[in-house]
């Protein structure tokens, strides 16, 4: 029988499975927490990444709106021959409007442009009331484009991508350079031969003005909208440059600034797509990213898993089959062959199934230890078992010596008892006699315990009283015995000499258990199926329960002879005399008034080893031992038996 499962509470306690389990889950968890992070991270990114295209997307409008507005102040200041109906004019501000309100947009860049806004709307409406001197007008001017040069830029630097940061900074470089006809405002008005001031302010704007033109850099497609554009610029030069009038130049230069205005678009588009583009494959590169990531988080842990489990299902069951096999062996196997051995079989007759793990790793070397000390052990119960046999003969050979000696001498002292007439010597004879019938009785216990029998031939069948009294006769202080009323029933002869035995070793128990001023009765009653129910009663210092629950056991179970037969001799003789013809024997407290005192031995002689008519036993003079009156007891200490 396997002990009962422990209760798997604390971490040592817990199955393989579960070990694995956890051990695997730790660096899986980890594993999942980095990817999830990274997972996360990049789905971040992509999100941001893509809000910001859609954003710098929005440029245009701003560019557009800013250049309309400069458009507005120049018609009405510079007296120039734009039309309103002209695409240069940009009254759309619903998109400007919609990327302010957006969530994810910086609050900087949500501010500035609505400060665009703002300053756009008071432009307009300064440029509908004339007065303000042109210079404050072309410094609001250029404050205006540096504020929407500023907001564009908190925009795109936002961006991480290299490639978009390099197209940012030439799409600021496409704004400054739209700003630079500002500087060239002051002198519109005037003819430039009319002033010198004039023409060296025009002179240092225009050559400010090539400088930047001359370190845009461009794309092979920006090639000729590049050339466009500096065509368009020195033509505008030439045109203020050139001593004609005022009103002469103005058609040319309206012309020249649309054609200016128009290059510059197409280069600020396209700068502005190819950002935009950037931030998109950025966005699906992470987004990629992710994927790649969480597929690969997925494999790697699928993969862990399922190498885990492989590996797991070969460690558990290894040890599954070492545990069930070990269990097998040490709760079947081996005790089966150690009683085998007992038995008498001959050892090398007697083996123990190896241990189903035939691996070389360290569960496979543990199943050969296993394996080792069983052989040892089936080797070491055949020494026990030679060793037992050697004791048993040793202790049946002074067994049965002693008790030729003490039969020679029992029959010297009855030799003596018949020809004494002194009654003192006769009394001391008694004496002898009876101490010679103990030692006889230590040396049939000594034949029990080493196993064997008594080889006097089997005695006839004998009357119950008789057993009673012999039993009596062989222990001492045997006059504080009292034996009640006992049915007219005959014992079969096989169990007579035994029982003697066995009653004896009780009595002697219940002696010396108890007080020597009270008595030990022994009494008779009817038992279950026909039997008879002999009781021995003390009321003597008794037993614990824990200690009378083991003589029980020792009694029930016939245990074998151990390190505390020396203290316990007389139950383990009791124990297997008993179990020789099936007689029940137990002890139980003795109940007196209400109140636990001494022990009281049962002795079940089942209906088998009862002869007689029913008839004639009269049960009713046979009353519970601890009902029995004092009348009813007899004084029997003068008789004994050899």
């Amino acid at each position: 029988m396997t002990p009962a499962e422990p209760r798997r509470t604390h971490p040592r306690d817990w199955g393989v499975r579960t070990k694995a389990a956890v051990i695997v889950a730790v660096p899986l968890l980890v594993l999942g927490g980095f990817g999830g992070v990274q997972i996360a991270n990049e789905i971040q990114r992509a999100s941001r990444t893509a809000a910001l295209a859609e954003q710098i997307a929005a440029l245009p409008a701003i560019m557009r709106y800013a250049t309309s507005i400069g458009a507005t102040v120049g018609v009405s200041e510079f007296g120039l021959t734009l039309d309103k109906s002209n695409a240069i004019f940009v009254d759309d501000t619903a998109p400007i409007d919609a990327l302010a309100r957006r969530n994810d947009l910086d609050p900087a860049v949500s501010e500035g442009i609505v400060r665009i806004l703002a300053d756009g709307r008071e432009l307009i409406r300064a440029a509908e009331m004339p007065g303000t001197a042109l210079p404050a007008r072309i410094e609001q001017m250029r404050a205006f484009g540096m504020q929407v040069q500023h907001t564009v830029r908190l925009l795109v630097d936002q961006a991480e991508n290299a490639d978009a940061l390099v197209e940012s900074g030439r799409l600021l470089d496409l704004w400054h350079a739209r700003l630079m006809p500002f500087d060239q405002a002051a002198a519109f008005t005037e003819p430039v031969a009319a002033s010198e001031q004039g023409r060296r302010m025009l002179e240092t704007a225009f050559a400010s003005e090539r400088a930047v033109l001359s370190a845009l850099r461009g794309t092979e497609e920006d090639q000729q909208a590049l050339a466009d554009l500096r065509a368009v610029v020195e033509n505008r030069h030439a045109l203020l440059l050139n001593p004609t009038t005022s009103a002469a130049r103005t058609a040319d230069l309206t012309a020249s600034l649309l054609a200016g205005v128009e290059a510059g678009d197409r280069l600020l588009d396209a700068s502005v797509e190819r950002i935009v583009t950037t931030l998109d494959e950025q966005r699906d590169a992470a987004r990629q990213a992710a994927i790649t990531n969480a597929v690969l988080i997925a494999i790697a842990v699928a993969c862990a898993v399922a190498v885990t489990l492989a590996m797991t299902k070969l460690l558990v069951s290894a040890l599954r089959r070492l545990r069930d096999d070990t269990a097998r062996a040490a709760y079947h196997d081996l005790p089966a062959a150690v009683s085998a051995i007992r038995a008498g079989t001959d050892p090398a007759t007697v083996a123990i199934a190896p241990i189903g793990v035939d691996t070389a790793e360290e569960i496979g070397q543990v199943a050969r230890a296993v394996d080792g000390m069983n052989s040892q052990a089936v080797l070491l119960a055949a020494e026990q078992a030679a060793l037992r046999r050697q004791i048993t003969t040793m202790l049946e050979t002074l067994a049965r010596r002693n008790r030729s000696l003490v039969d020679r001498q029992l029959a010297l002292i009855e030799t003596l008892e018949f020809k004494e007439r002194d009654p003192e010597r006769l009394q001391n004879l008694f004496e002898l006699d009876h101490l010679a019938a103990r030692m006889r009785r230590t040396g049939e216990s000594l034949l029990v315990l080493a196993g064997t029998r008594s080889r006097r031939t089997s005695r006839a069948a004998t009357p119950l009283e008789d057993v009673m009294r012999a039993s009596v006769s062989q222990v001492e202080n045997y006059e504080r015995v009292r034996l009640g009323a006992v049915p007219p029933v005959t014992l079969v002869g096989a169990v007579v000499d035994d029982l003697i035995h066995l009653l004896t070793e009780l009595l002697d128990n219940s002696l010396r258990a108890s007080d020597p001023a009270t008595s030990v009765m022994f009494v008779v009653s009817p038992a279950v199926e026909g039997g008879l129910l002999l009781e021995i009663v003390d009321r003597g210092v008794g037993i614990p329960a824990v200690e009378l629950e083991r003589a029980n056991h020792r009694l029930a179970e016939g245990a074998e002879t151990d390190a505390q037969a020396t203290r316990h001799m007389g139950l383990y003789v009791v124990g297997r005399v008993a179990q020789r013809h099936g007689l029940g024997v137990r002890l139980r407290a003795t109940v007196d008034a209400g109140v636990a005192r001494g022990v009281t031995a049962s002795v079940y002689l089942p209906a088998s080893l009862v002869t007689g008519s029913g008839a004639e036993i009269t049960w009713s003079t046979v009353e519970h031992p601890r009902r029995l009156p004092d009348s009813g007891l007899v004084d029997n200490g003068a008789h004994h038996s050899r």
